[in-house]
This record gives structure tokens, C-alpha cells and sequence, in this order.
């Protein structure tokens, strides 16, 4: 939602106020997140519509970023993965540049293939549902499960399962190494696909989808760089919007 520009700010309506004036409209809570110079919503997989559960944005007066649903935000996310994700998000708001946000990317793929990054780097963390004779799929959950047991670890449903994946084409225990043990070596393969998915997601509200980034394109996608400030509110977005068609309202400071 962008204010409209030929209105003062001095005779905009609180934001506060519009959003109580929905929440009694339409019996739903809403609430004003905050205020942002940019936010961008990750698009949903079969629609080019934003999900309300995946975005990131630059808070107004802010030196960080808010970060919701995406990689850097997600428990399993391995703290290579986690970073790099983090500086394209730097690189996007200094820069307005797709293009030096694939140059972060080419520089940590650069790193993988190298075996420049540190193992601890790239532990992947994953909670454990049921024992290892209840999984019917030979995920790496499975893998670190029976790696596990041959190394005598135990490892209990509800608990997390830390884990470097060494070689994601086997579907033996030798797809993975429990990060408890010594791991010497990790699949560069695999991080890099990891890798391209974070980066994606960032590029993704710009219209980059899977095809541009094969075809490993620098144009700038449909939509415009930086988008103009938006307020988020929770739950009801779209409903915001509609309302804010009608109302004038103030940014707050």
C-alpha cells in the first residue's frame, strides 16, 4: 500500500486509526507492523500474487531488515546459506541492482566449488518427528538417522538432528555427516542448488522466476526498483489496500 502522492501528509488519517477502523468493519484484528522505506512479498508458487507470510523489507529509520518465511528467518538454514541470503539483501537496498545481487551469488558458488567455506558453515538443522523405522522416504533426515545409530548417538523424536551433507545423490548413511562427528568434506552440488533458492527468493518480487535465473540473465524483471514505502498491517493486507483507496491517511513518523 503506497500513500497517495498529491495528498499532505498533515491531512493524512492515521494509520492506527484506519486500521481500528477495519478491524471493527470487518471483525478481523489488524494491526500496523510499521513503517517501511521499501517491503517486498515473495510471490506464491502458482500466481505471481505476494504471500502475506514471505516478505522482507527495510523498517523506516532501521539499520536492519525485517525478514519473514524466508531462508534467513528458517531454523534448518545453514549459517552460510543464512549470510549470504542476508548480503544480497544488503546488496539489493545499496545498490538497486539485481546485477550485484547475482555477483554476491557467483562469489559464494566461487567459495563452495573452491572448498573455501568451513564445514560448521554449512550444518543443516532439522528436528526429528518419529524413530528411524517409522520413515518410509530415504530423506536425509533417514540418512543422518541410521549415521547416527551407527556412531551409538541417540537421537529422540522432538529432538534436532545437526547434519553436513557430503553427497545428496546416495540414499544410504553416507548421504550425510552427523555434525557431531568429523566431517572433512560436504556436496558443493547440493549447496549451490540451496544457494540459487535464497537468492531467488530475494530477486523473485522483482519477476525473476526459475527460467532467468538458468538462463543466468542480468535484466531487471517486470516490476520497478525500489518500491514505494509500504506499510505492512497483519493478517489483511489486500483489505488495507482496498480501504486505503478510499481514506487518506498519515505515515507515521
Amino acid at each position: 500500500m503506497t500513500p497517495t502522492p498529491d495528498v499532505d501528509d498533515d491531512d493524512r488519517e492515521d494509520l492506527e486509526t484506519l486500521a481500528t477502523a477495519i478491524t471493527e468493519c470487518v471483525e478481523i484484528r489488524l494491526e500496523h507492523e510499521a513503517h517501511y522505506d521499501w517491503v517486498a512479498f515473495v510471490p506464491q508458487r502458482e500466481s505471481d500474487a505476494g504471500t502475506l507470510t514471505k516478505y522482507f523489507g527495510k523498517v523506516a529509520g532501521d539499520d536492519d531488515f525485517k525478514i519473514r518465511g524466508i531462508e534467513a528467518r528458517q531454523r534448518s538454514t545453514p549459517p552460510f546459506i543464512e549470510d549470504v541470503q542476508r548480503n544480497c539483501l544488503e546488496r539489493l537496498d545499496a545498490t538497486q541492482s539485481p546485477a550485484a545481487v547475482l555477483d554476491c551469488l557467483q562469489d559464494a558458488i566461487k567459495r563452495l566449488h573452491a572448498g573455501t567455506v568451513p564445514v560448521e558453515q554449512l550444518v543443516e538443522r532439522n528436528r526429528v518427528s518419529k524413530p528411524l523405522e517409522g520413515y518410509m522416504q530415504n530423506t536425509q533426515n533417514v540418512a543422518a538417522l541410521k549415521w547416527a545409530r551407527e556412531q551409538d548417538f541417540d537421537v529422540h523424536p522432538g529432538q534436532d538432528l545437526e547434519y553436513v551433507v557430503v553427497d545428496d545423490e546416495k540414499t544410504s548413511r553416507e548421504r550425510v555427516a552427523v555434525a557431531h562427528g568429523e566431517v572433512d568434506s560436504y556436496d558443493p552440488s547440493y549447496y549451490e542448488t540451496q544457494l540459487i533458492r535464497a537468492v531467488k527468493r530475494v530477486l523473485s518480487p522483482l519477476g525473476w522466476n526459475r527460467r532467468r535465473f538458468s538462463a543466468k540473465s542480468r535484466k531487471l524483471g517486470k516490476r520497478t526498483w525500489p518500491p514505494s514505502p509500504i506499510v505492512v498491517v497483519r493478517n489483511s493486507c489486500s483489505l488495507l489496500e482496498e480501504k486505503a483507496g478510499r481514506e487518506r491517511y498519515r505515515s507515521p513518523s
